[in-house]
């Protein structure tokens, strides 16, 4: 279950993401889930270390806080 943020715009990502996606997501930028569904799933999935693994598991986290690719919320 991802970290509920206080902060709208600051859902961190969560926290059983593995080492090797959380640094292809850091190179890009991305440290919150409003930040990966701003790049959008089609480029996140073109990442090297984002598996299908990782991707469900960011895609779950995405629902449970209500974000998705393309309408991100808090702006």
């Amino acid at each position: 279950m991802p970290q509920k943020s206080n902060w709208p715009g600051h859902t961190p990502l969560p926290k059983g993401l593995a080492a090797p996606a959380r640094r292809a997501l850091a190179h890009e930028g991305i440290e919150t889930l409003e930040q990966l569904a701003a790049f959008g799933g089609l480029e996140a999935s073109k990442l090297h270390g984002l598996g299908p693994v990782a991707i469900a598991q960011l895609e779950d986290a995405m629902e449970e806080s209500g974000i998705s690719y393309g309408a991100v919320r808090g702006d």
